[in-house]
């Protein structure tokens, strides 16, 4: 993917995407880069692949979809983003926090457009220890998904029926 002359990316050796994406067997691509960006700059909202590429286009001279849902993908499977299914099947990715560790859950909006981490120690113990009881284990996933409903998702249910 070709970058325009005059928007070549000013990423320093040691930018906090670069450490990420290496921490995680990623080579630092532009395109990796530009869409951990992206989605650094959308916080708390998540952004879909469509929203990903309007955002990206205007800055690169060539670029696909194909390489926005590639970058995401690799991004995701690496463990860097959380993936979750919105209204109408689309998929939203959001940056999980840098140093990130088995102690977060998620408020999710139902229409997939925004997500929250809760990291509470506390709340995550009291957790584990409830799912032990009930021979669970949480492993390294978020502990909890709560999703609720909003405006934006009232409204999508009100047109669906």
């Amino acid at each position: 993917m070709k970058r325009a002359a005059s928007n070549l990316p000013t990423v320093n050796a040691k930018s906090s995407h670069e450490r990420r994406l290496q921490a995680c067997g990623l080579r630092p691509t532009p395109a990796r880069i530009s869409v951990l960006d992206a989605l650094e700059k959308a916080v708390p909202r998540c952004l879909d692949t469509s929203q990903v590429y309007r955002i990206l286009s205007s800055q690169f001279e060539s670029l696909t979809s194909a390489t926005i849902y590639r970058a995401l993908n690799d991004l995701w499977a690496a463990g860097l983003l959380v993936r979750t299914e919105g209204a109408h099947g689309r998929w939203f990715y959001a940056i999980k926090p840098d140093g990130q560790g088995a102690y977060y859950g998620i408020l999710r909006r139902h229409c997939g457009a925004r997500l929250i981490f809760i990291e509470d120690k506390t709340l995550q113990d009291h957790l584990r220890v409830l799912a032990a009881k009930e021979g669970f284990d949480l492993g390294i996933e978020p502990a909890f998904t709560i999703t609720v409903m909003c405006a934006d998702c009232r409204q999508i249910r009100k047109r669906g029926r």
